[in-house]
């Protein structure tokens, strides 16, 4: 029998990294509606949380390729991560369903001779540069009607400069919305029509965006009033 997204998120919540539920339970959906023929990639995996959603999310006979420098600090890794990653995959059962490359997204989409990918979750370095080249380096690789989450979006100033920049008013990717910090896109044609709604949508959470550079501008002021002026009500944290 099939997992759940409830025996996946058991297993994920123990993993460190930043995640909501409800985020992991879409990228657990997401992961499930790839075809076959097609595979799934996430691009930054540090200690595997949303690797292992993904990977149980998946129909069997399809795969996950992780793209991580892991050992890098530039991006947050060191000499534990990588073996961190690939225990976490085994206790969760799932590193026979996953990939591994080992270096930046930019050197593995270069590299990619793999089947067309159903699903590509974003979640790299968050600068505008390295978030460009995750987007023009994958979405040559993309198949018509994959997914493109994208993490830190209307959150990151560079995610989101990046998504401006390639997807608001593109003829092919269409924004379908959002789960707090995590955008989600589809690859598909566009008439004028879907192509405003598209740009609309995106355009919807730029105040949330503008909320999100506030609050954290004021913590590192320590302007703490300001803060929880700015903060939700529901205290949620900044993911």
């Amino acid at each position: 029998m099939p997992p759940t997204f409830e025996d996946a998120w058991n297993i994920a919540n123990e993993v460190d990294g930043w995640l909501l539920e409800r985020q992991g339970r879409a990228l657990f959906e997401a992961a499930g509606r790839v075809p076959s023929g097609s595979v799934a990639v996430e691009i930054g995996s540090h200690r595997g949380k949303s690797a292992v959603l993904i990977a149980m999310g998946l129909s069997d006979g399809n795969r996950l390729t992780a793209v991580d420098p892991f050992d890098d600090p530039r991006w947050g890794g060191g000499p534990e991560s990588l073996t961190l990653f690939q225990e976490n995959l085994a206790k969760a059962g799932v590193n026979g369903k996953v990939d591994l490359f080992k270096g930046l997204s930019e050197e593995a989409s270069s590299q990619w001779a793999g089947l067309p990918v159903g699903f590509l979750w974003v979640d790299g370095a968050h600068d505008l540069e390295s978030t460009l080249k995750d987007f023009d380096g994958w979405m040559p690789h993309l198949s018509r009607g994959a997914e493109l989450y994208v993490h830190d979006a209307f959150s990151a100033v560079g995610t989101t400069r990046a998504i401006l920049r390639r997807f608001f008013f593109s003829p092919n990717v269409r924004y379908i919305g959002s789960e707090r910090t995590l955008a989600m896109f589809t690859v598909e044609p566009l008439n004028l029509l879907q192509r405003i709604i598209s740009a609309l949508g995106i355009a919807s959470r730029l105040p949330f965006f503008a909320r999100m550079v506030a609050i954290k501008l004021a913590r590192r002021r320590g302007l703490h009033g300001l803060e929880r002026r700015f903060m939700r009500e529901d205290n949620e944290p900044l993911i």
